[in-house]
């Protein structure tokens, strides 16, 4: 389980709606956004033999979001009720649940390939798409329709590559290496086809006890442009960041393992200016596992 609380965006608007429903324009003032994340993931993995094991992950998301419409330029009236109108249908205060798309890999791993008592494992799988999609937002909110950008997943299979390289350089002490990445390459039947993202995590591991685990290390991720049939490029999509993570890991005995970490924003860029592309805030996730 891993949350994020305080993801904030927003953009400047000058469009209002009448209460006929007619696209106006008014005095420009800017949506405001807020999302709070909570992300579950079940996973179950299945041993096949010394060297290769398949996994299938389900995970399930809450995402509060909290919207609101504030008038730095001040405006007339009736403009701040259009604006507030057009709001509505950009951004509304609800809470969204829902499974995301699953994960189904098989893996390969090995002992001692590039040094000795080194660890390397390879995964390849594909998404399957149980999330939930939408139509494309940018459509409906040009002809002034209720629209939403949250989604639960791409609506497609997409390939999925992932691999791990750690080191031991002493009786305490070990590096290692992780990276994963998603590759959308065809749209779904609403005309969506998801961003590429990519995440690459290198870490320094500190064994206390044989029991007792901490590391520290970075993240950097990349999500890509996505792309909507119609409209084109996704102008709230496209985003660098850089994260030091914090951890620590217990195992309470040869079958249950229990793990903390904290994801702590360094850096962001976002490949598009001026849209909703939400700032990241502080990450928390809690582990457990249980081998049977």
């Amino acid at each position: 389980m891993s949350t994020t609380q305080g993801l904030e965006g927003g953009h400047l608007e000058t469009h209002g709606v009448t209460g006929n429903g007619e696209i106006i324009d008014v005095t420009e003032h800017r949506h405001e956004v807020e999302l709070d994340l909570t992300r579950f993931e079940f996973a179950l993995s299945r041993t096949l033999n010394e060297s290769w094991d398949a996994t299938v992950r389900l995970p399930y998301f809450i995402k509060e979001q909290s919207a609101s419409v504030a008038f730095p330029n001040g405006g007339s009236p009736e403009d701040r009720d259009a604006a507030r109108r057009n709001g509505q249908i950009h951004h509304r205060s609800e809470t969204y649940e829902g499974i995301g798309d699953a994960e189904v890999s098989v893996g390969w791993r090995g002992k001692t390939i590039l040094a000795n008592n080194d660890a390397f494992r390879f995964s390849l799988g594909v998404t399957v798409p149980f999330g939930d999609t939408e139509e494309d937002p940018w459509a409906l909110g040009d002809e002034g329709y209720e629209h939403l950008h949250v989604q639960f997943g791409n609506g497609t299979f997409d390939p999925v590559v992932d691999l791990y390289y750690g080191l031991p350089i002493s009786d305490h002490w070990a590096v290692s290496v992780y990276g994963k990445a998603r590759l959308p390459f065809y749209e779904n039947d609403k005309g969506y086809r998801g961003s590429v993202e990519a995440l690459v995590s290198p870490r320094v591991t500190f064994l206390a006890r044989p029991n007792l685990s901490f590391w520290t290390g970075l993240a950097g991720t990349y999500s890509g442009y996505s792309h909507w049939e119609e409209t084109g490029r996704d102008r709230n999509s496209g985003q660098m960041v850089l994260l030091a993570t914090l951890g620590a890991g217990y195992k309470f005995n040869e079958s249950f393992t229990g793990s903390v970490s904290v994801l702590l924003p360094l850096a962001d860029e976002t490949l598009t200016d001026g849209e909703d592309t939400l700032e990241l805030a502080p990450t928390v996730s809690l582990s457990v596992a249980y081998s049977f």
